[in-house]
This record gives structure tokens, sequence and C-alpha cells, in this order.
């Protein structure tokens, strides 16, 4: 017997819309399996392949993976003057009155204001968590439920009960949540995002990291080949904190042949690219905005370290990405990260979250560089390969059979 399932986020998985949920949905949808029927009700990214209420064909995936928007987003992430969450849930609304979504055994939500939405409906809900939500108190969280922390977590407590199974990508958010809800605490799991290992491969062998090397150099117009490459890949908003790295970047660049690459776009490009004329750094930053999976993987692997400068994370598919091509990872010290990272092993772990601390850590990278590239970053990232980890959620998913 086939379950169907109906996916619920405003999320284009057939585009390269940049953010982890949107990743670890077309991951989900990729390796489905045939006996289960997934349709992610999304959002378009682009309308004239994939208009808004028309079924989508996607370029991954079987027979039983479907995709219909119901609205539209900005490809490049930035923020327009209606929400789109809001946006999103209104078309939701719409269908649920029309009946759109009556014929699923099982539904799945990646925000807690969907599910909301779905409060009454009896059949098995399940939400995936991508962040502990108490950052919303944290003052230098840019989440919107910042503003009213206390309704967010009003709602939540009205919903979560009613969820057959709540995952989070945090362990500090399964904890609390065990904590503040105990009757649900055999219905909360982590989940570990993980890696596209079919996209993110390391150079098979010195030959090919030397081409890749010089290909990337080539596209960003450096002639010199001694110019070691950072690379950092996210939206540019508060959270990714593009603006630390630049600072950092600067402290670290005169004592090394430096070129940061920033992979995104966000709210805060125009603010990133006044920083880097400030600093006099603009020939020495790249900014090639978003790529689909497959650019962002050959940047990778032609780069000499990645640099994560986030605030707050979960445990980000970027820092995955960039150690299963075999490229070590400097982080600031967030989320999961001191899964993935082992300081002078797969990268280095900044010691304070300030451009000093980040600049030191790069420094520190650079210098093992070579000792940490290849095997010791790809083994970081062995236990997050996608057919571990999704298993969960596809038998939880087979328990879900109508009747």
């Amino acid at each position: 017997m086939t379950t169907r399932i109906a996916i619920f986020h405003p999320a284009d998985p057939a585009g390269h819309v940049p953010g982890g949920i949107d990743t670890i949905i077309r991951g989900m949808l990729k390796w489905a399996p045939s006996d289960l029927d997934y349709t992610i009700f999304g959002a378009t990214s682009d309308e004239s392949s994939r208009p808004v209420g028309r079924e989508a064909r996607l370029e991954f995936g079987g027979p039983n993976v479907h995709f219909v928007p119901l609205t539209r987003i900005d490809p490049s992430s930035r923020r327009a003057a209606i929400p789109v969450t809001l946006r999103y849930m209104l078309a939701v609304r719409t269908q649920m009155k029309r009946g759109l979504f009556d014929s699923f055994d099982a539904l799945d939500f990646h925000r807690i204001e969907t599910l909301w939405l779905f409060r009454h409906d009896r059949r098995p809900k399940n939400i995936i968590v991508h962040q502990d939500m108490s950052i919303i108190r944290d003052p230098g969280c840019d989440i919107a439920w910042r503003h009213a922390p206390w309704l967010y977590e009003r709602i939540e407590g009205g919903v979560l009960p009613s969820a057959a199974h709540v995952y989070a990508v945090r362990q500090t958010a399964v904890e609390r949540y065990r904590k503040t809800y105990p009757q649900l605490a055999q219905r909360i799991s982590f989940l570990p995002t993980w890696v596209d290992t079919a996209i993110f491969t390391p150079p098979a062998d010195a030959a090919e990291r030397d081409t890749a090397r010089a290909t990337l150099r080539a596209r960003l117009g450096l002639s010199d080949a001694s110019v070691r490459v950072l690379t950092t890949v996210g939206r540019l908003d508060k959270q990714k904190d593009p603006l630390l790295l630049i600072e950092a970047f600067a402290q670290a660049s005169p004592q090394a042949n430096l070129h940061l690459v920033l992979v995104g776009d966000g709210v805060l490009r125009s603010n990133v690219e006044q920083l880097c004329s400030t600093l006099k750094l603009s020939g020495q930053v790249s900014f090639v905005g978003v790529q689909p999976p497959l650019q962002i993987a050959s940047i990778l692997r032609g780069s000499d370290l990645f640099v994560l400068s986030s605030a707050y994370e979960g445990m980000p598919i970027a820092v995955l990405e960039a150690l299963a091509t075999g490229l070590p990872v400097v982080s600031t010290n967030v989320g999961e990260i001191p899964l993935l990272i082992k300081n002078g092993i797969s990268g280095q772990i900044a010691s304070e979250r300030t451009a000093q601390g980040l600049s030191a850590a790069v420094g520190a990278a650079l210098d093992q560089v070579a000792a940490m590239r290849g095997k010791p970053s790809e083994d970081a990232v062995s236990p997050f390969r996608p057919e571990l980890i999704l298993r969960s959620i596809y038998e939880n998913h087979r328990s879900q059979q109508a009747g």
C-alpha cells in the first residue's frame, strides 16, 4: 500500500533558492522510496516554468514525487513587503477550503505557523523544527518572532501536542521540548542534516583538484596561482553574519594572500559591499550570487578553505557539503558544529565569535590545511549520508498509512 504525504513549506525544490530547509526537502524527495508518494505544496521562484497552482515536473525523484506551488518567492531570498510566510498561509487556507489536501494520509510541516492551520485535522502530522526557537528571546536574533516570543510559544504549546512526531535539528531543542512537553518525549527525535554525496564529492586525485583550483581561479580572474581562496555559502542576512566574516577576512588577508568568495544573496548584500569598499577589499572579494548545487560543489572543490561566521545555526548543510568535497572548515562555535569540526583534523572552531577570533582560526587552519584537506574532512561527514539519516523519516511515514 502506498502512503500519500503532503509536505507544506514555501520552498521551490526545482529552483535554486538558498536555505537549509529547502535543501532538506529536496533531499527527502530525491531519495524517496517508491512506496511513498510525496507532494510538496510549496512556492515558485520561476513562474514561467512553474506557474502557481499547476503541478510541475521535478528534475529529480521518482514518479511518486510531485510539486504544486501555491505562491511566489524571490529567488534571491530578499524580503518582500508582505512576508512570504503570510502569503503562503493565506494560499494554504484558501486551498484547504477547496479540499485540495483531503486525499493525503499524512501531513508534514517545516514551520509551526502552517501546522497551526491544521491543528484540528485528525490525520498524522509531523513537523521538522529547524532551529532551537528559544533563540527568539535573544536580542541578537533576526527571526521575526523575536518581536512576540510569547505568542510563538503559545502557538507552539497549542499545536505540538497534535503532532504525531516532532523532529528537531538541534540537540538543545530536543532537550528543551522533552522537558517542556514530557508527555511528548517519545515523539520527539533529533534529526541531523545530511549531505548529497552524489553531488558533493571530492576531487578524485591531486590532478583533478589542481584542475578544479585552476578553473575557479580563472572564473574569479585570479592570475596569481599562489592566492588561496576562502569560500562561504549562505544567505547574506543577520543569522549568517557576513559583516563579521568581512571584518575577519580584513584582519587575515594582510598575513596571507587571500581571496574571498561569497555564494548566496540576501538583505545585507549592499551592507557587505559597502563594508568591502570601506575596508578596501573590493578586489579581494567576489560576490557570485545564488548558485545551483552542481556549481556550488565545483566552487568548493576549487577552494582552499570554507568559512562560516553564523550567529546561530542548527547543523548547517553548507558545512556538510564543504567537508564532503574534502574542504576543511573554519566556523564560529554554533549549533551542532562540534559534531563536525575537530580542530586540526577537519578544520578549526573559533575560540570566540569576534573578527579577531575568526581571523585567528582562519590563520591556524591555513597553517594545517594540507593535512586536513581530503580524507580527514570527508570522514567528518560519513555518518551524515542521506540513506542513513532519512531512514527514520521514511519508516515513520510508512507507519502512517490510512486506516
